[in-house]
């Protein structure tokens, strides 16, 4: 729009706003509720939007925008409310035809009167400032992250994922600022006092997935079978760069290929950018034509280990295969979230396992997910995979463990028990019947009704609308042993599921193969020294209690198991069993652990050993049974980064040992490696590195941190990365006053906006060593739970807790939790689920110590 419109704003103004006193007769809650958004979606259609920005160089000057927006009514006389939440000032004017719009602005929405709308296309014009809330400004750069229901916060729209539209954007950027967006550029001009960007217009799009990027960015090009990519990004180490740049761009044409064949849908939104932020909340998110990666994720060390190089092509493929699922075709509401994410799981998992041949992807399927879901499955928080929403700012609530975790195991069940031929004809449906649309997971759900003859309605209804998971147990009574599902609390209701038990007596091994649509109930006669080790395979989901003989037959026999999933599959049940009071005292499993380890090769089940150790050696053990053990983790952890000669492996030790290992001498061994005055052949140390060891050594040395601190701040080149450490450095310092104000300073939204970091900083505020001190910070966290809710990312309240809970162990700790849940009867019970979830561990550690 133009200044001369913006001089008649600011004149017109004061009448606007007595105008706008003006009730409507509906005032919508905050929010997008799920009535107002099925009375939108049946309203509204040809939705476009065309914005413009105006971004100053300096971060905490407002950001002016235009936005003109054209839609179709099918009612025409309907009144319309637009989303936006911010304040009434934010709003300089409304028109419409040429004229100015009464217009109210109430509970996050614009509300413009009933009148007689045109029956073709209506355009109206809105001036307003930006809200902040999403736009994540830097002082040299900022990026938009509008899921799922935050691009109201920055303009004026109807924010819900089923009203789909066009976006064009035009953007005036300081001068030196590179921009990208969903469109493909079609102008760009450098003026004296600014740069001017017009991006084309989108496909229609959900307004989530709406996103530009402009800063100080780099830029790097490169054109793979015909395709064109540019990726933007601030890193300033060169090597790494240019040791990671060309497998980036290959890996997405990769992946795009492969997607295309599999769907037979040519890639939807023409042009592909990527851009890489630092400190990004998420590893990647799927705007279309504009995809941002968190830079780490991507750049990697020279030294990466498998696992991370296989995390890279994982989250690459992730959001490449979101352009078809959940991009291409959107849930129709948020409850279905799931569905887009675990299509993305599923679709990645098949484009990169066949480029890591030397991986057993069976076994990091299992370690990858079925932890992580038990971790919210074992809880008094556990939550269906598709759950209930009433309104779409609860929607951050939804995303966790269940979303990402145990969807993947639920829709590899399915690919089982229908086949993959028929699942990929269904998805192909799918894809074609409501591309540029929205659809549920019913929707998906009939179309493979309609091709099998399984009853999949009953299926579904228990592995993906139900909570919990199936708990297996195994009965001796006399000569008769049995392995069966138990009675579910749910009056009916059966896991159906495929699962296998071996039974082993000195060599002779059996495996039986229980009838999966019973419960799995199967039945033996019983011998003596015979062990029975439950889902050897990998494959079935729930807790599968195992007895001492068998758990200590496996342990002590580790090595006799060739089958690493087999290996996998007993020591996660193993474990669950330990967090169910069935595994024995926290000090006998964590020796039996530290026994196995320097027997295991393999990366992934290192890496699970290791997270099991240091569970219990923080959590689980009291003051004086670590102190014992001290001596033996740190030995046998330095002993093994010496010994290993796989590159990754050594630094996987590094970092365990760096974490765990705190007595003087370990301390002089760390600060030798951060002085360079000790070097370990094969391990070679970034600037993050570094970074990460001045870290651990300020929190060891709380007297020297300060100097510590500003010794290695001094020597950081990247300007991201030193101001992550400016932010940091309160935290370490022995002064508790000092402590106290950097976690006081978190209470303003303006201080937690850069999530990485903070939650970086509370795992050291709320540290083991420290958890005595950090205690009273408690509280006042949950009480800040429901702004956080409000203000932060999807991902952020989930982490905050567990930040906050992480490194206590303390029954004054778990009291705290339980008090305030008591208090607080009436707490939203998402966020509810959350502190049961983040306390879970805490709670069990508690029991388990007062046990002993």
């Amino acid at each position: 729009m133009s200044t001369r419109f913006f001089a008649c704003t600011i004149v017109l103004f004061p009448l606007i706003l007595i105008g706008c006193q003006r009730p409507l007769s509906e005032k919508p809650e905050k929010g997008v509720t799920f009535e107002l958004n099925k009375t939108r979606k049946s309203l509204y259609d040809s939705l476009a939007y065309d914005i413009t920005l105006w971004i100053p160089e300096k971060r905490t000057d407002s950001i002016r925008g235009e936005i003109k927006i054209q839609f179709q009514l099918s009612n025409r006389k309907s009144p319309v409310i637009l989303d936006f939440s911010q304040p009434a000032k934010m709003v300089q004017g409304v028109r419409y035809k040429g004229e100015e719009l009464k217009y109210e602005v109430e509970n996050g929405h614009i509300l413009l009167p009933a009148r007689r709308w045109d029956s073709g296309l209506n355009e109206i014009e809105i001036s307003f400032t930006a809200g902040d809330l999403s736009l994540n400004r830097n002082e040299a750069y900022l990026y938009t992250l509008l899921v799922p229901d935050r691009a109201s916060t920055c303009f004026p729209l109807i924010d819900q994922p089923n009203i789909k539209a066009r976006y064009t954007l035009t953007l005036h950027t300081p001068v030196g600022w590179e921009a990208v967006a969903n469109g493909k550029l079609v102008e760009k001009r450098e003026l004296k006092d600014n740069w001017y960007y017009r991006f084309a217009p989108t496909q229609p799009i959900s307004s989530y997935l709406f996103a530009f990027a402009t800063g100080k960015f780099s830029k790097r090009n490169k054109k793979i079978g015909g395709r064109e990519f540019s990726m933007y990004y601030r890193e300033t180490d060169h090597v790494k760069v240019d040791r990671n740049a060309d497998s980036i761009f290959e890996m997405h044409a990769h992946a795009l290929d492969w997607l295309e064949e599999y769907t037979g849908i040519a890639y939807p939104f023409g042009k592909f950018d990527i851009a890489l932020i630092p400190s990004f909340q998420y590893g990647g998110m799927e705007h279309p034509g504009a995809v941002f990666y968190n830079e780490s994720a991507l750049f990697l060390d020279e030294n990466a280990t498998i696992n991370k190089r296989l995390a890279r092509a994982n989250v690459i493929a992730h959001e490449s295969a979101h352009m078809w699922f959940g991009d291409l075709v959107t849930m129709d509401w948020f409850n279905d979230v799931w569905l887009k994410e675990v299509f993305a799981n599923f679709m990645a998992a098949k484009i990169v396992h066949p480029t890591f041949p030397e991986m057993n992807h069976r076994l990091r399927f299992l370690l990858a997910h079925y932890p992580a879901a038990y971790d919210v499955d074992r809880t008094l928080g556990a939550n269906a995979i598709i759950q209930e929403l009433d309104n779409l700012n609860n929607a951050g609530s939804l995303y966790g463990a269940i979303i990402y975790h145990k969807a993947p195991v639920v829709m590899r069940q399915l690919e089982m028990k229908i086949g993959e031929k028929l699942l990929r004809e269904s998805l192909q449906d799918y894809l074609k019947l409501y591309q540029f649309d929205n659809a549920k997971w019913d929707d998906l759900i009939k179309i493979i009704d309609e091709k099998t003859p399984l009853d999949m309605k009953s299926w579904s209804d228990t592995w993906v609308k139900s909570a919990g998971m199936p708990s297996y147990e195994l009965v001796m009574k006399d000569t008769l042993c049995s392995y069966a599902q138990l009675p579910d609390q749910k009056e009916g209701r059966i896991w159906l599921q495929p699962l296998q038990l071996t039974l082993a007596v000195g060599d002779s091994v059996h495996t039986l193969t229980p009838d999966s649509n019973t419960g799995n109930n199967a039945q033996w006669t019983a011998s003596s020294g015979l062990s029975v080790f439950p889902n050897p395979d990998g494959v079935a989901y729930g807790y599968f209690s195992m007895d001492t003989l068998s758990v200590q037959t496996f342990l002590s026999n580790y090595q006799q198991y060739a089958d690493p999933v087999f290996r996998g599959s007993q020591l996660v049940n193993i474990w669950e069993g330990f967090l169910q009071g069935d595994g024995g005292k926290p000090p006998v499993l964590l020796a039996r652990l530290l026994g196995v380890l320097p027997k295991e090769s393999n990366s992934l089940l290192v890496d699970y050993l290791l997270g099991r150790i240091s569970s219990i050696y923080w959590k689980f053990l009291t003051e004086e049974q670590r102190q014992y053990f001290q001596p033996q983790v740190e030995t046998l952890l330095w002993k093994q980064l010496l010994i290993t000669k796989d590159l990754g492996l050594k630094n996987t030790f590094f970092k365990s040992y760096k974490s765990m290992a705190y007595s003087p001498e370990a301390q002089e061994k760390l600060k030798s490696l951060w002085l360079d005055s000790l070097r370990i052949e094969g391990l070679s140390l970034s600037e993050e590195d570094k970074i990460s060891l001045a870290h651990q050594l300020a929190l060891y040395n709380p007297e020297q941190s300060q100097q510590i601190l500003n010794d290695q701040r001094a020597k950081v080149l990247n300007p991201d990365r030193k101001g992550k450490m400016t932010f940091m450095m309160p935290v370490f310092s022995a002064d508790q006053t000092v402590r106290d104000s950097f976690f006081d300073s978190l209470k303003l939204p303006e201080n937690r906006e850069k999530e990485s970091w903070v939650l970086e900083a509370l795992h050291f505020l709320h540290h083991p060593l420290k958890q005595f001190n950090s205690i009273k910070y408690l509280k006042p966290s949950m009480d800040l739970l429901q702004e956080i809710q409000r203000t932060g990312d999807i991902f952020f309240p989930t982490r905050w807790m567990d930040h906050s809970f992480g490194g206590h162990s303390s029954p004054e700790a778990a009291a705290i939790a339980r008090q305030f849940i008591k208090n607080h009867p009436d707490y939203p019970v998402f966020l509810r689920d959350k502190i049961f979830q983040a306390t879970d561990l805490l709670e069990r550690a508690v029991q388990l110590k007062s046990a002993q």
